[in-house]
Parts: C-alpha cells; structure tokens; sequence
C-alpha cells in the first residue's frame, strides 16, 4: 500500500476531529494526523487594545524623555 496526502478542513469539536466534507477512508481505518491551525481561525488577544494603548503611553514617555536633547542638538533653522 501506498502512503496517499488528504489535504481537509475539520472543526474541533467535543474532543473530535469533524472534517468538514466525507474522506476517503474504510470504517476502522487507521490515519496519521498533522494539523495546521487555519489563520482564519487566529484571534486576537483579549486584551489587544490595552498591549497597543501600554505601547503608545511608552511612545509617549520616551519623546518627552527625549525632546530636550533633541532641542539642544537640532540644528539651528537658518535666518
């Protein structure tokens, strides 16, 4: 017998597999499974806004931190 690659979508579901269409496989018969998650699938972390809102207030801080340098080493606008 030779070893045969089924590309299928299924959902997860009760602790099951479920593809989303029939296979081509016996009853009883024995497969070897790879998974790959579907980027569909992917969610956002609950908390997505708060991450960027914590990196815009580290924006923030870091150019107040840095402007009076900046103002002492910018150069001077020509007259």
């Amino acid at each position: 017998m030779t070893n045969q690659l089924f590309t299928f979508e299924a959902t997860y579901e009760g602790g099951v597999l479920k593809p989303a269409q029939p296979l081509p496989l016996n009853e009883q018969q024995r497969v070897t499974v790879t998974m790959q998650l579907s980027p569909t699938d992917a969610e956002w972390p609950a908390d997505a806004a708060a991450v960027y809102q914590e990196l815009a207030e580290d924006d923030k801080r870091l150019a107040a931190t840095m402007w009076q340098s900046v103002q002492e080493t910018w150069p001077p606008s020509a007259s």
